[in-house]
């Protein structure tokens, strides 16, 4: 068995000290022990370029070998490799981000992870996520057994349905409410995806307010009122047919402002009047808020 090129460990490249000796010995057969090859000699200096020459060959080999490997492989190779995943790289990620995407490092369920990362790389798409039922019988929200539905926020509905058909395979159906037909390589197949409704909503939250456990003064309300914003909207907002619920409201708070204490909220949605929490928000719908909807009351 070789000790250089592929191994169980790997590649071993062949160092230059060992191409040296080979071309030396391999001499010394052709023209006996007493030909000179000292580095001063006219065919130690033409040893030293052959070897030269087979160390670079053996460093571009061992290059090859790495860049097939997502752990070693950089820049446009890491793409090709990607590619195989049928995953795309994401404007400005970098290599790091990329490769863990490729080995799947710290995801429990792959293939659902590669699914949404090709349906929120697709331009214009701000949010989405990725529902399925495995069951025998339809589930809480609407899906038909052994079934997928994919939500999506922004993209054209041609790009997310081409997305999702790569993932869905013929036989298992899909649910939403938008009707899309795809057609790839002459074969056509309609993709259900779902775009949720945006429900507008208002809140009007009372809060009780104390120092914190170093002494400083509590935020002001309308610092609450963005925190209460930023949890209820981008990435992290609550997800399609979730309810806004009083528990909802005080976690996104407590969790930014500890002495800060949810005492009461009210809301629904814009048109209709205050009332009790919950905002009951269906799975093909989403809730949306402005900053401007939310008052904070301070007791």
């Amino acid at each position: 068995m070789t000790d250089y090129g592929v191994v169980v460990s790997g590649f071993s490249r062949k160092p230059l000290s060992v191409i040296l000796g080979e071309i030396e010995q391999s001499n010394i057969g052709i023209f006996g022990p007493g030909l000179i090859q000292t580095s001063q000699s006219p065919m130690g200096q033409l040893n030293g370029l052959r070897a030269d020459l087979l160390a670079a060959a053996w460093e571009m080999f061992e290059d090859i070998y790495q860049s097939y490997d997502p752990d070693q492989a950089e820049g446009t190779r890491l793409d090709i490799l990607s590619r195989l995943r049928l995953i795309t790289r994401a404007p400005g990620e970098d290599d790091t981000s990329l490769r863990q995407a490729i080995t799947n490092l710290g995801v429990p369920n792959t293939r659902d992870a590669d699914f949404y990362r090709a349906v929120i790389n697709i331009d214009g798409v701000t949010w989405a996520k990725i529902y399925s039922n495995d069951t025998n019988a339809t589930d809480a929200n609407g899906l038909a057994a052994h079934s997928v539905a994919v939500v999506a926020i922004g993209g054209s509905d041609e790009e997310v349905a081409l997305a999702a058909r790569q993932y869905v395979v013929p036989g298992i159906s899909t649910y939403g409410n938008t009707m899309v037909s795809t057609e790839i390589e002459g074969f056509c197949r309609s993709i259900q995806i779902m775009r949720p409704e945006q429900i507008p909503i208002f809140l009007n939250v009372t809060v009780s307010k104390t120092n914190d456990a170093a002494g400083c003064p509590p935020p002001s309300n309308v610092a609450i009122a963005q925190t209460l914003f930023a949890g209820l909207s981008g990435a992290n907002r609550p997800v399609n047919g979730q309810d806004v619920t009083l528990h909802l409201i005080r976690t996104i708070i407590s969790c930014v402002y500890p002495n800060v204490e949810v005492t009461a909220a009210t809301g629904n949605r814009v048109g209709s009047g205050a009332a009790a929490l919950p905002i009951v928000i269906d799975f093909d719908e989403m809730a949306a808020i402005t900053l401007a909807l939310i008052s904070v009351t301070a007791v």
